[in-house]
């Protein structure tokens, strides 16, 4: 695949991503263990997944992902061809200069492999005390993102930059290594309810979209927002016409056991009850019929890559199912 952007597969069909599980990566004493995931991203790249993506998170105290941006880097080194992003990520935890740099050193390592779908985060408790442990008020993060892509961008593309913002100024730096790819795409994630300044963001500054979902109707509404925004800020729709759907995926042979088991895996994973998950992620839950169906009519609202998120311990048989029943069986429906 080497620098090929995802959401424009050579084949011209829907890219599939998968997002590498982190949260079973500790012992009950603390200590982690990341070669787990080196093993999982090996196997995703020889099953046939375009990219891997990682969570991005600092100080929440439930899981060991680690820092998104070293695990990238890891592995960049532990694969060969396969994409690799995380999403979503925040990148105004960071300041734009050390992003930049990371983010171009990470595109030099992997030879132009690297995914970014960044978003502002959304409005929860854990998320705001995630930004004050790192210094930056809770209210200023969609402003910061917005600053930091257009510096980050810059830093990538000149010699030296000079930029006076409001939340951040540099004289006269640069940063090398360039990246590799040139220019380095910026999707913006949304959530599946994305307000309307969410969805302007992606039509004026992204070079793509990340949605939640949670219908295929809901999708392909806030598909055609974001062309008409970006009409409006004079951009052609085909300046973001990427649109990946972010989901969780389970396929059985029966599609009541896909629906309750997926349920339930998310609830002991997350461990929250079902009714505060349902309105946060989208599942594509049942049989690889009934899957494809579905991710057929966001493929028809708009989507052109899944990055899924694979509800069950067993992600071998999971992958084969979605990758050798699923994805067939969608071309089939195109």
């Amino acid at each position: 695949m080497g620098a090929a952007r995802a959401g424009s597969p050579a084949s011209g069909g829907i890219e599939f991503g998968l997002l590498l599980h982190t949260r079973r990566l500790m012992d009950d004493a603390g200590n982690a263990d990341f070669a787990p995931l080196w093993d999982q991203a090996r196997a995703a790249e020889a099953a046939g997944y375009e990219h891997v993506w990682l969570g991005d998170s600092v100080t929440v105290l439930n899981r060991a992902r680690g820092d998104c941006l070293t695990l990238m880097a890891g592995l960049a080194v532990a694969t060969r061809t396969i994409a690799i992003g995380t999403v979503p990520l925040l990148m105004s935890l960071r300041h734009p200069t050390t992003l930049a740099h990371a983010l171009a050193t990470i595109d030099v390592i992997s030879q132009g492999r690297l995914r970014i779908a960044a978003s502002a985060g959304p409005v929860a408790e854990y998320m705001s005390r995630q930004f004050a442990a790192c210094g930056v008020p809770p209210e200023e993060k969609a402003g910061r993102l917005t600053e930091t892509i257009a510096l980050v961008r810059r830093l990538w593309a000149e010699e030296r930059v000079t930029f006076e913002g409001r939340y951040f100024r540099i004289d006269n730096a640069g940063i090398l290594p360039k990246p590799v790819q040139k220019p380095v795409p910026i999707w913006l994630a949304t959530g599946g309810t994305a307000a309307e300044a969410a969805l302007k963001r992606v039509a004026r500054i992204g070079d793509g979209w990340v949605s939640t979902g949670p219908t295929a109707a809901d999708f392909a509404v806030h598909r055609r927002a974001i062309d008409g925004f970006a009409a409006g800020y004079g951009r052609s729709p085909a300046e973001v016409a990427t649109a990946l759907l972010f989901a969780a995926v389970r396929c059985e042979t029966d599609g009541d056991r896909a629906r309750r088991e997926g349920w339930d895996w998310m609830v002991s994973f997350f461990r929250r009850p079902r009714e505060r998950l349902e309105g946060t992620f989208t599942p594509i839950f049942g049989t690889p019929e009934e899957c494809a169906r579905e991710l057929a009519a966001y493929a028809k609202a708009g989507m052109t890559g899944l990055i899924a998120r694979i509800a069950s311990d067993d992600l071998a048989g999971q992958t084969d199912a979605l990758l050798t029943k699923v994805r067939p069986g969608l071309t089939d429906l195109a």
